[in-house]
Order: C-alpha cells, then structure tokens, then sequence
C-alpha cells in the first residue's frame, strides 16, 4: 500500500508539472555600433529594463543589463501574455527603447539583439586630442524635435590628469547660423555635468538630460553639442578619431592646439526624439542617490503632459536598512488628473524595484511600462504620478538584516530628490497625496507622442500571405475545375477529396477556394489548400486572419479547419506541429477567422485550410475559403 501511495504521489507531481503553463524567457543584448558603418558593437551597460504585462493582474519583471560578461545582456522571465517593455538608463546617455506588443506564448525564448537610435554616435576611444581644449563643438543632424540626451567621454578632465580632483563641464545646443559654431546660436538652457573626473578606472561615459521642447529642433537642420568647463578658462581633452564630412565634423578653441575645424568626430552620443517618445520630465543632472526625499508610503509628483499616453515611469528610490532588497520591493503607480488629489486616470500598474543591496542597505530605481491606451492623456494638462508602496505584513515580517535588525513591519520606500540645479518648475513633489514639498522627485516620465485604441490588435500594413484573396490562377484561367491558384498547394488527406476554384453567386468578381464531396461528388471528402510562408523573423508575432463559409456548421460528421505550423512544413497535413482551429458554427455564411499571435520557430509558417466530411449522401459538402492574410504585429509605437 504504501508504494502505491508513493507512486500515486509521484504520479501527481508529474501531472502537476505537466500541466503547469510554461514560462517565457525575454532575453538578449542591447548594444550600439561603435560608430556609423562599423562593425565593432559597443555594449549598453547599466540600462534599466522593465516588462510589464497588458493589464494590471501583475507587477513588472525588472533587469538591469550587465557590465560582466556578456556585457550589455538583459534577462526578463516571466508568464506568457502581452508585454510591453522599456530600457533606460535616466541618468546616462541612452535613449530609451520602448517595445510593444511583445507576445510570448508559453515557452518562448526570445533572444533578441537591441540598439538605441541617436542622431550622433560615436563610441571610438582610440585616439585623442593631443592638447588641450576650451571648447569643442560637434555638429550633426536633427533627426528629432528635441534633444532629450547627449552623453560624452574626456581622455583627460583637465584638472589634476589621473587624481582625485574633476571639473564641471557645460553641454549646450546650437543651431546653425553664420560663421563658426561658436556664433551660432544657442537654443534651449545649458546643461551642467558635475565633478567630471577622468583619473583611471574612473574615465566613466558622462551626460546630461533636457525635459522634451527645452531644447528643439527641426528635422534635417545642422547643429552642434558644444561642450566647455564652467569655470572660466578650463580646458580638458576629448576622444576623437579622423572622420570629416558635409554633415558631421568637430570644430575646437583654445589653449596649445589649433583653433578651428579638426576634420574629426568626437566621442559622444546625441539622442532626441526622432522615436515618436516623448520625455517630458527628465533627468537632467547624472548623479544620483544624494538626498532622500523622507520614507513613507505614497509619494507624488506633478508635471505637464506632452504626449497622449504613459509608456513608463522610473523612479530614484531606496528601502529601508530593516526590509527586504529593492528588488522585492514594489510600488503602485497610478496616474491623476489635475493633481494628487485628482481622479484616477487609465489603469494602475505595479513596478518592481531593481539596485544594489548589501544586506542592511538597499538602493536603485521602482520601474514599470505601459501599453499605449493604457494612461490616455491630454497634452498641456497637470497630472500627478503616485506611487504607493503595496508591502504588507506577510512580505515584511520576519526579515532580519545582515546586522541581525529584525523588520519593522513598516510599508513605505524612501524616494530620492532631484539632483541640483536639476528641477522642474511646472510641478512639484507630494508626500502621502497631499503634503507638498519643495522639491521635486528624481525619475524619469516617458509617453507615447500618439496613442491607439485596441493597440494589441494593431499590426504592419503588408499582408505577407501570397494571393490570399484567391484571385490569382495558372494563366489567368478561370475555369472552376481546371483552374490552378497560384501560390497555394493543394492536398488531399481523403482520396475523394474535390477542389474548385470559383466565384460567388451573383459576384463574378469575387473568386475563392472550395473543397467539397457529399452528394456533390458521392465521396467523403478530406482536404485542402496550403501555403508556406517565407521570410518571417522568430522575434516577431504573426497573426492570421481570413474567412470560411461551408454548407454545414460544425458537427460530428461535418467541419472545416484553419491551421498553422510554425515549422513551415507544408508536406504533412496530419502532422502534430499544424495547431488547427475547428469552424464554423453557422452554416451559409462567411465567418471570419482571427489567429492569437504566432511566433515561427525558424523564418516560415505554413498555412493549412481544410474541409472534411464523412457522409457521401446528404445534402451538398462545400467548403469555401477567402481573404486570407498574414501580418506581422506592430512592435514599435502608434505612428500618429
């Protein structure tokens, strides 16, 4: 008895395991050429990345990309569903990248090799100025409106060469005029970089940030990033290499070197918004994690929407030294209208914390992304972000630190302050909802500059299905028995099976494919059409539509089916790899047929439509098949 009992059990585990829903893996790298035709790729390190599902049943899966080997990797593991994800770095010089509509199917594995769009980059560190500089200027081309980004790397800062000491540097934007850059004119406020200090292992990549419209733009007119010490007369020198065109060169002032155009690039990256994002509060000055804003349980702050849909929000923030790491800490993020008082606005979402813990001291940012159409906003209104921290009982107690402090039981987080002179004058920070501060929370705000509605049902424009309206024939014959569709390979599982091409009663123009038998042909029938389609990628999702019309709804004896396989074998229809849909419930008329996303294992699907009956003397068998298409879902963001 009692080894029935274990193997009864054991048998239960593995039932349990099996029927378990698989999981999803979203992996890859985010990396960057190390500049324009290169192909040597420079890893994107330190880059928040957060997944947060459609809906609000679940909280964000958060990562942050890696600086060991393999440098530039994220690894998001999570439920299958409809994820959209961001990657970010607010303090850096990144451009975010925002993906939507990320379909994962259970067991996916999705390895996919990312880059950020910038209007200059630059990365080569092999050379330098040999002297130094008061001033440089890079010109480049507006790709965007907006500058959101520029992020630069000194082979010296000027100041004490490898020691302890730095000096802050001013980064501005000039648009071109008359003469040299250093008469151009300046659009929008300088940015400042504190303390750049370039003494060995301390050569960091170094940047600052403008909100969205405080430095704009137009499309295809030259600019250029000038970068100088505030303090007067400071000089430094910059990573260069030879590299002069029409549309890019560096332009230098000052000290031992030769003034004027250098015929070279600088080591620096410029990004705007030329990605339909929009960044209307920002990190504007890099260094982080100074001054806490006070630890308690909601926090709030306002600012002005630009864009017409939330895409992600992170914040600067540490937990206390007596809770969990960040990492399993998270936060309620809703949005209000007019105020931290205000009503509600799309859904909530919860953000997952991600940092550096030591085990009594946790610190790092709260991030999540959004859909777009999940926040609906409106460009020019007041709005308030809130974040709450959801922590209870039941994930607090017990804890006991490094130190051997036990928790304290307490929910709440401890937000960091923006970073001086960072601030944003057209809001301001609330604690618990309704005290206000004077200060304002260190975070980043992304949206959507358009939104969509049913934006998961939104796809790309071509239908990469060949003849899938059935129009197309063999030497243009039209013939019903005779006629052969192009494109589209017949098969017949049932020896008796018939096919025809045909066109609708009363509709001469109308063509479409018919399988059918019964007493039509006194023959059971069994089979079909089916196409392979090429040329598809298995880091995008698919989605298969088309209609069906048969003399016969679904019964015991009488069907038509729908299949794909994400193989792209199109040799075996009775193969277990083809995933069929069973139709139509109402006989006589077309009903439409909609796949859930599909994801090829290779570069093709096949495509299989199928009609079967058992009976050779009932009424007529007919099954007809018409507007077929696939398309690939869209991924980016909402286009206007």
């Amino acid at each position: 008895m009692a080894s029935l009992v274990a193997n009864v059990v054991i048998f239960c585990q593995l039932f349990l395991l099996a029927s378990a829903p698989a999981h999803v893996v979203l992996k890859g790298r985010v990396i960057a050429p190390r500049y324009a035709g290169s192909s040597e790729e420079v890893p994107m390190t330190a880059v928040y990345c957060f997944a947060s599902l459609a809906g609000s049943s679940s909280q964000s899966i958060g990562f942050r990309t890696w600086e060991t080997h393999p440098v530039g990797w994220y690894y998001l593991p999570g439920g299958a569903g409809n994820y959209s994800i961001v990657f970010s770095n607010p303090a850096g010089f990144m451009r975010p990248i925002v993906l939507t509509n990320q379909f994962a199917n259970p067991g996916d594995v999705v390895d996919r090799k990312l880059s950020p769009v910038f209007d200059y980059g630059d990365f080569y560190e092999g050379a330098w100025d040999t002297k130094a500089a008061t001033d440089y200027y890079q010109t480049f081309v507006a790709r965007g409106t907006s500058i959101t980004q520029v992020g630069f790397k000194l082979a010296t800062d000027g100041v004490d060469g490898a020691g302890p000491k730095g000096q802050n540097i001013l980064i501005s934007i000039h648009e071109k005029g008359k003469g040299t850059p250093d008469k151009w004119k300046q659009i929008g406020p300088a940015a400042v970089v504190l303390n750049v200090d370039c003494g060995g292992p301390k050569n960091y990549w170094w940047s600052a940030g403008w909100d969205s419209g405080q430095a704009p733009t137009e499309l295809g007119e030259k600019y250029a990033v000038h970068l100088k010490a505030e303090s007067q007369g400071g000089s430094f020198q910059v990573f260069w290499r030879p590299g002069k065109d029409d549309l890019s060169d560096c332009y230098r002032i000052g000290r031992d070197g030769k003034d004027g155009w250098q015929g070279r690039k600088i080591c620096m990256a410029v990004g705007s918004d030329s990605d339909r994002l929009l960044i209307p509060y920002n990190k504007r000055v890099q260094n982080k994690f100074l001054e806490f804003a006070g630890f308690d349980k909601s926090w709030s702050q306002t600012y002005v929407v630009q864009g017409r849909s939330l895409a992600s929000v992170i914040l600067y923030a540490a937990t206390s030294g007596v809770q969990p790491s960040l990492m399993r800490q998270r936060v309620k993020v809703r949005v209000r209208q007019g105020g931290p008082a205000g009503k509600v606005v799309g859904i909530e979402k919860i953000a997952i914390g991600n940092g550096n813990y030591t085990g009594d001291a946790s610190w790092g940012v709260f991030g999540v992304s959004f859909a777009p159409g999940e926040v609906p906003l409106e460009p020019g209104r007041l709005y308030a972000i809130e974040f709450e921290s959801i922590e209870n009982y039941k994930t607090l107690h017990g804890y006991v630190n490094i130190k051997g402090m036990v928790s304290d039981d307490k929910p709440g987080f401890n937000p960091y302050r923006k970073v001086s002179p960072d601030t944003y004058e057209r809001g301001t920070a609330y604690r618990k909802g309704r005290q206000r501060q004077d200060f304002d929370l260190d975070m980043q705000v992304i949206e959507y500059k358009y939104t969509a509605d049913d934006w998961e049902e939104s796809v790309e424009d071509e239908n990469l299905v060949k003849n899938g309206g059935m129009e197309l024939t063999e030497n243009n014959i039209r013939d019903a028995n005779n006629a052969k569709l192009l494109f589209w390979k017949r098969f017949s599982v049932d020896a008796g099976t018939s096919h025809q091409y045909i066109a609708d009663d009363g509709d001469d123009e109308n063509h479409f494919a018919r399988v059918l038998g019964g007493s039509k042909t006194g023959k059971t029938v069994d089979g079909g059409y089916v196409q392979r389609v090429g040329g598809l990628s298995k880091l995008e999702t698919y989605r298969l539509s088309g209609k069906v019309r048969s003399t016969w709804p679904v019964d015991d004896k009488h069907a038509c089916f729908v299949g794909f396989d994400v193989t792209g074998q199109d040799a075996d229809p009775k193969a277990d790899t083809i995933e069929w849909t069973i139709l139509p419930g109402l006989h006589g008329l077309f009903v439409d047929y909609k796949s859930g996303p599909i994801r090829p294992i290779g570069d093709a699907i096949s495509i299989w439509l199928r009609g079967r009956t058992t009976l050779t003397q009932d009424y007529a068998y007919e099954a007809d098949f018409d507007d077929f298409a696939l398309y690939r879902f869209s991924t980016g963001v909402p286009m206007n």
